[in-house]
């Protein structure tokens, strides 16, 4: 708009027209006059983008035909509360969709000026914004809170069960007995401290606050050490590790490198249920290192690559549905990778399974 304003001539900026056209033809939210009759008798630029329709197509015909609004019940708008229907005055707001050329629902926030005609006759000056990026988050934090909710429910549930049960003064328990509900209490409190530990921590990297304590490591020898720990309480998984003769040391922070490390093996046990092989392949490619985890699971579908690594995505599947996850893992292996100066990205995987690649520079 102020691009528009500078090209203008001099005299033109003191004309009132000139201005109302400037700010209606480069307004970023539709606008939209219709008559009494709800006769579409003008649209600006920003409208026809978002619909996809040109004035000619829009103008002169009826909002209910074309734009076909609905309220966010999905009820036809036109029908249950079309502001020129009715005594409505000044400004009132909706919140639901139109449809574009294609016939595909957009969301939008509508907001409706009503004014009188010199006949008495409504007429409605209307503001279109497109809210779809608004609707997004809404949904992703509704599902968030109701993700979140339940997976910090239910250790909380079992740390109440365990307790309330030892409690019980009727009842003695044995050395043994006390010994086992107390070490569940225990797993079940750490289990719940790791998922406020992975909120407040992706928290931290949302805002890039990541420190890096860098050190010469050896990544074949961490990665024996990390994954001897994650899957050695695990029965039906076997764990592979076969780095290349000449992969050399890296400068890296061994903590962040081995959260990593722990989020990868964790998931590739987390969605392969039926056990198989776990695969860490590390090479090397002129300036950089690479390292595979590769599992025997359910695999990942082209459609959620790009998503994966997004902050508390989690795939929409049958198995992934009863597992227990916050959808963090990959957003911060994301995050701590690209501190360190590489990229991480799932691979195709040629058996089954997923791939999951990240590649760190060379320290010189």
């Amino acid at each position: 708009m102020l691009v528009a304003m500078t090209k203008v001539s001099r005299g033109s900026q003191t004309d009132p027209k000139h201005w109302f056209e400037t700010i209606v033809n480069y307004s970023a939210d539709g606008i939209i006059v219709i008559s009494h009759d709800r006769q579409l008798k003008f649209v600006n630029p920003a409208m026809e983008n978002l619909t996809g329709l040109n004035s000619d197509e829009l103008v002169g015909g009826k909002c209910y035909d074309i734009l076909k609004p609905k309220d966010s019940e999905s009820k036809n708008l036109c029908q249950t509360g079309c502001p020129l229907l009715g005594e409505t005055e000044g400004v009132c707001h909706v919140r639901g969709t139109i449809s574009n050329k294609d016939g595909k629902p957009i969301d939008v926030g509508i907001s409706y000026s009503i004014v009188r005609s010199a006949k008495n006759d409504p007429i409605a000056v209307v503001g279109v914004r497109d809210v779809t990026k608004l609707a997004e988050v809404e949904e992703l934090r509704s599902s968030l809170l109701a993700r979140i909710s339940h997976e910090l429910q239910t250790p909380i549930s079992i740390i109440k069960a365990y307790a309330s049960t030892l409690a019980r003064p009727d009842v003695e328990w044995s050395k043994k007995m006390l010994s086992e509900k107390l070490q569940a209490i225990e797993e079940e409190s750490d289990r719940l401290s790791a998922i406020v530990g992975k909120l407040l921590y992706s928290s931290r990297l949302e805002y890039g606050a990541i420190k890096l304590n860098k050190l010469t490591i050896d990544l074949r020898k961490e990665t024996q050490r990390i994954a001897k720990r994650v899957a050695g309480s695990v029965d039906k998984h076997q764990v592979e590790i076969d780095f290349s003769p000449d992969f050399p040391p890296i400068f890296a922070d061994p903590e962040k490198i081995e959260e990593v490390f722990t989020n990868l093996i964790e998931n590739a046990i987390k969605f392969s249920p039926n056990g198989g092989v776990i695969k860490i392949i590390g090479s090397r490619s002129h300036e950089e290192v690479s390292v595979s985890v590769l599992d025997e699971g359910i695999g990942i579908l082209p459609e959620d690559r790009e998503k994966l690594f997004d902050r508390f995505y989690r795939v929409e599947d049958v198995l992934t549905a009863s597992t227990q996850g916050t959808g963090l893992g990959l957003y911060i292996c994301r995050a701590l990778i690209e501190a360190h100066g590489g990229q991480i990205s799932v691979e195709e995987n040629p058996g089954k399974g997923a791939c999951i690649m990240f590649s760190l520079p060379i320290y010189k």
